[in-house]
């Protein structure tokens, strides 16, 4: 074998590491839109349960009144 055969040559070596930086640049840009997409689904069904949450509450609240006159005309 020749000492300067084009697989190892600095040049093709280069061109490897290169190569297999742009393949892991192209791996975390993929990786970071993917955690991007779950984050915004995650913050939007936690807004979902808020919403729900918030109207439930509401409805509690309302309930509570309407039993607080009820027991208070009992009284009376």
């Amino acid at each position: 074998m020749a000492s300067g055969s084009p697989i190892s040559s600095p040049q093709h070596l280069a061109e490897e590491g290169s190569r297999k930086r742009e393949l892991r640049l192209l791996k975390n840009r993929e990786a970071a839109r993917e955690c991007r997409r779950k984050k915004k689904e995650y913050v939007k069904c936690l807004e979902n349960r808020v919403a729900v949450l918030e109207n439930q509450n509401k409805t509690l609240i309302e309930e509570l009144k309407a039993l607080k006159e009820l027991y208070c005309q009992k009284d009376a």
